[in-house]
């Protein structure tokens, strides 16, 4: 019975893992563009700040994303290098 127990928290435990492994692909409500969404820890590690960061750039609208049903964040990745807009 015990070992019955652990090889289910394995498995559950690798699922987990490949789930957050690969990014959803999936058009953005925001942009209107095909892209990944990322968890804010994915986000800051792809952009090289802490998650702190992630969170602030999505409440100051530097970057944007989505909400998900059980009120955490995900980034659209595109939103993460948009071309730096020059005024002339």
């Amino acid at each position: 019975m015990v070992a019955l127990i652990k090889r289910r928290l394995e498995i559950v435990a690798f699922e987990r893992e490949r789930i957050t492994a690969s990014p959803a692909q999936m058009p953005c409500p925001v942009c209107q563009q095909r892209g990944e969404f990322l968890t804010p820890e994915q986000a800051g590690a792809l952009a090289q700040v802490k998650a702190q960061t992630i969170y602030r750039w999505l409440a100051q609208g530097k970057s944007h994303g989505v909400r998900t049903a059980g009120g955490g964040h995900r980034v659209c990745r595109n939103s993460l290098f948009r071309p730096l807009q020059i005024s002339h």
